[in-house]
C-alpha cells in the first residue's frame, strides 16, 4: 500500500515538470520460449511510459517522455550548442538546452538533481505561504530529501537534518544549501561530461 501512495503522491505533483525528454521506444525481452514481450512499464509524473529501474533498486525516469518531444526532435544548431558551452546557466535559460541536458542527466542516472534544482526554484518563484508553503515544501522534502523519497539526492547528514528541522514551519529559501550543492554537482561534473559528450558533436554538426 506504501508504494501505491507514493506513486499516487509522485501524480499529484505538478510544480515538479521539466521539458520533457523524447518519446520512449518500449525495448522487448525474451521469454525462455523464445517469444518477446514488451518491458513491464510502471505509472508515475512522467508518463506510462518513461519509468525505469536503477540498479539501486528506485524508479528513475527513463529518458522518454511524452510532453516535450518538440524540443529535442531536431538537434541544436552549431550556433546553439556554442551557446551552451559557454556556461551551465546558458543550458538551463533555454528550453531546448534544458531538454537536451536532461536527457543527458537520465542516461547518467542524475535526473532527480535538475528535477530537485528545479522545484526550489519554482517554490521561490512562486513566493508562497502558510498552509500552500507547507505543503510544496513537504513534498519537495518527501520527493527528494526524506530517507525513502523515490528521486533521493545525494546531500550530506547535516543538510538533510537542517532540512528536516525546517519542514514544520518551512520558508522559501529553505532548500538553499541543498539547491546550491547540487548545482555544483551538475556543474561540476554532468555539465562538463555534457559538453564532451554531446555539445561538441553538435557543434561540429555531426550531432
Amino acid at each position: 500500500a506504501g508504494g501505491v501512495d507514493r506513486i499516487r503522491k509522485r501524480e499529484s505533483l505538478n510544480i515538479h515538470t521539466l521539458p520533457c525528454l523524447p518519446a520512449h521506444v518500449p525495448s522487448t525481452m525474451s521469454d525462455p520460449d523464445g517469444t518477446s514481450e514488451e518491458e513491464p512499464r510502471n505509472p508515475g509524473i512522467y508518463g506510462a511510459d518513461s519509468i525505469y529501474s536503477h540498479p539501486d533498486g528506485r524508479s528513475r525516469p527513463r529518458p522518454g517522455g511524452r510532453c516535450g518531444d518538440e524540443a529535442v526532435k531536431s538537434s541544436p544548431t552549431p550556433q546553439q550548442a556554442k551557446k551552451w558551452q559557454e556556461s551551465i546557466e546558458n543550458v538551463l535559460n533555454d528550453p531546448k538546452g534544458t531538454a537536451f541536458f536532461s536527457q543527458h542527466l537520465a542516461g547518467e542516472y542524475a535526473l532527480e538533481n535538475l528535477e530537485f534544482w528545479n522545484a526550489v526554484k519554482k517554490l521561490k518563484q512562486e513566493n508562497y505561504s502558510g498552509e500552500r508553503l507547507k505543503k510544496e515544501a513537504k513534498e519537495i522534502f518527501d520527493l527528494f530529501i526524506d530517507d525513502d523519497a523515490d528521486k533521493l539526492i545525494n546531500v550530506n547528514g547535516r543538510l538533510k537534518l537542517s532540512i528536516r528541522e525546517a519542514i514544520d514551519d518551512p520558508s522559501p529559501d529553505m532548500f538553499d544549501d541543498a539547491q546550491k550543492h547540487v548545482y555544483g554537482l551538475m556543474k561540476e561534473g554532468a555539465y562538463q561530461r555534457f559538453i564532451t559528450d554531446k555539445i561538441q558533436i553538435y557543434i561540429t554538426g555531426n550531432g
